[in-house]
């Protein structure tokens, strides 16, 4: 895992592709003026922003190791199987999603790993 994101797997063309957010995969998208949180909300509505959604996914794909266009994605939501399509935008909101705390390794804070002092300041 990475940071507070989660780490995912996408199926592209029969093959799983692992996926580790980071920041600097949300800010290449969010350069691009898309919003995740406008995806999440569109595409509960039922309005998905499906070139958002190429571009977004076409992005992790690549950050997996896959050579891939944003038109390729496009075709594949535009065409592809229901349950697919529902897959990869699952996929895409989890993993810029904070992980659950039972997720993450106990990391001590820097309050807690600093000395007190003692008396008023």
């Amino acid at each position: 895992m990475s940071g507070v994101f989660r780490d995912v797997t996408l199926l592209w063309n029969g093959e799983r592709v692992s996926v580790t957010p980071s920041m600097r995969l949300l800010r290449s998208i969010e350069r691009e003026e898309i919003s995740l949180t406008d995806i999440a909300i569109r595409t509960t509505q039922g309005r998905p922003p499906v070139s958002h959604l190429a571009y977004v996914i076409a992005a992790m794909l690549q950050s997996g190791g896959v050579k891939v266009t944003e038109e390729d994605v496009f075709n594949e939501l535009m065409t592809g199987s229901p349950e697919q399509i529902t897959a990869l935008i699952e996929a895409v909101l989890l993993a810029f999603s904070p992980a659950e705390e039972d997720e993450k390794k106990p990391v001590p804070s820097v309050a807690a790993s600093k000395p007190k002092r003692k008396g008023k300041l």
